[in-house]
C-alpha cells in the first residue's frame, strides 16, 4: 500500500470520527492533579533528543502528573533510564504489534496526547485510538483537523528543540533550558569503563568518538576524510578511537578502524544506553548529522557535526556552547535540497579535511584538552 493511499485511508478513517466523536477543543482544557499524558515521539534518535528539553520542561512544571512516551524500540535502553517519566513504549512497524500497542494505551486512559514528533499517518492515528479526550500536534500535519490545538511553525530557520517546545507552552511551560539531555546512570559509565579498560589495556588518556555513517549517503562526509582525520589526530594527540555505527555500518566503521592504530567500533554490538556510557569517556566527537553527534551534545561531549542536507540554525548545537557545526550549503546550487534523491553530496564534499583540523585547534584544543 502506498504512503498516498494509507493517508486517504486514514484521513477517511478520522473525519468519520470526528464526525462521530469530535476530540474537545483546547480552550477546554483544565489541568488537574495527578493527569495522565502520552507523548508520541516515535522517530530517530536525533528526534527524540531534540525533544528532551519540552520533555523535562513538563515532568518538571506538573511534578504530580503521569508522563508516558512512545518511542522506536531501539531507543528505549536510553529512555528508560530516564526517572521523571512513567513508562516508555516502544513503537513497532508491524500492524499486528500496532494493535497491540493501541490495545495496551487505551487501557491507560490518558487526558491529553502530544505528538511531539510522528510520522504520519499512524502518529495521528495512534493519538486518536488511545481515545484521549484532548490532541496536540503539528499544524503541518495534513490530519491537523483530528487535533483539539495545532501548532504552527514559527519560521524556516526555526529550531526543532524550540519547535518541540512550543507543543508543551500551551500547557504553561516556560522558562526551560534549551539544551538536550539524558540521565546516564553510574552503573552504566562504570560498566562502560570496564568494557574500555579492556579493550585497550588501560584508559587511553584521549578517546575521540568518530561516527561516519548516517541515514542515508546524503548526509555521509566521504571516508577518506574520515580516515585522514583520524590519522591526523593520532599524530597530533596520540589518540584512540571509538568508531561509532549500527549492524548496518559495518563496512564503513571497519574500513576506518582498520585504518588506524587503537580503535573500538560499537557495530551493533551495545544497546544506545552503553553507547551513551562509552560516549562519556570521550574527549571529543565529529560526526556527520546524524543521532550520535545529537547524543555526544545531550551528554555535554565536545562534538563537532559535519551538516550537509540541513542548516545549524535548524539542526545544529543549540544552547550548547560544547557544540560546533561546518555547514557548506553554498556549494550546492540544487535549491531547494534534494536531501534523499541526491545524487552526490557537494555540500558535504565542499568540507574539507583542513577545515575540519582547523576547527578542532582552535576551539577544542585551547579549551577541553587540558587533562582531566
Amino acid at each position: 500500500m502506498t504512503r498516498k493511499v494509507r493517508f486517504w485511508l486514514a484521513e477517511l478513517w478520522l473525519r468519520w470520527q470526528a464526525a462521530r466523536r469530535p476530540v474537545r477543543p483546547w480552550v477546554q482544557w483544565r489541568p488537574t492533579e495527578g493527569q495522565r499524558i502520552l507523548l508520541i515521539n516515535n522517530t530517530a534518535l536525533g528526534d527524540f533528543l531534540f525533544s528532551t528539553p519540552a520533555i523535562r520542561g513538563l515532568t518538571e512544571r506538573f511534578p504530580s502528573w503521569q508522563v508516558y512516551l512512545v518511542v522506536q524500540p531501539g531507543l528505549l535502553s536510553l529512555v528508560q533510564a530516564e526517572p521523571r517519566l512513567a513508562h516508555c513504549w516502544g513503537y513497532s512497524r508491524g500492524t499486528l504489534a500496532f494493535w497491540r500497542l493501541i490495545r495496551t494505551l487505551r487501557a491507560q486512559q490518558y487526558d491529553l496526547v502530544i505528538i511531539l514528533h510522528g510520522n504520519d499517518p499512524k502518529a495521528t492515528l495512534l493519538a486518536r485510538l488511545t481515545g484521549a479526550p484532548f490532541i496536540i500536534g503539528s499544524a503541518h500535519s495534513p490530519l491537523q483537523f483530528a487535533y483539539s490545538l495545532a501548532i504552527p511553525r514559527q519560521g524556516l530557520a526555526e529550531h526543532a528543540i524550540q519547535r518541540r517546545l512550543n507543543f508543551v507552552r500551551p500547557l504553561g511551560v516556560a522558562g526551560v533550558p534549551e539544551h538536550m539531555a539524558v540521565t546516564l546512570p553510574d552503573t552504566v559509565r562504570e560498566r562502560a569503563a570496564a568494557v574500555l579498560d579492556e579493550h585497550f589495556h588501560g584508559r587511553p588518556p584521549v578517546l575521540v568518538a568518530l561516527h561516519p555513517g548516517g541515514s542515508a549517503p546524503y548526509k555521509r562526509w566521504p571516508l577518506d576524510r574520515f580516515i585522514s582525520l583520524a590519522q591526523w589526530l593520532d599524530q597530533q594527540y596520540g589518540a584512540a578511537f571509538l568508531i561509532i555505527g549500527s549492524a548496518g555500518e559495518r563496512p564503513l566503521g571497519e574500513a576506518l578502524a582498520a585504518a588506524v592504530r587503537a580503535s573500538l567500533f560499537t557495530g551493533g554490538r551495545y544497546d544506545l544506553l552503553m553507547v551513551a556510557g562509552l560516549l562519556s569517556h570521550c574527549r571529543l566527537l565529529v560526526g556527520n548529522d546524524s543521532g550520535p553527534f545529537h547524543l555526544g551534545l545531550a551528554l555535554r561531549l565536545p562534538s563537532l557535526g559535519l551538516l550537509g542536507a540541513d542548516a545549524p540554525e535548524r539542526i545544529g548545537p543549540h544552547a550548547a556552547p560544547w557544540g560546533r557545526a561546518i555547514f557548506k550549503a553554498a556549494a550546492c546550487k540544487r535549491q531547494p535540497c534534494l536531501t534523499r534523491r541526491c545524487p552526490h553530496p557537494l555540500c558535504l564534499e565542499a568540507i574539507t579535511t583542513e577545515e575540519v583540523i582547523h576547527l578542532i585547534q582552535q576551539w577544542w584544543e585551547p579549551q577541553y584538552l587540558a587533562p582531566r
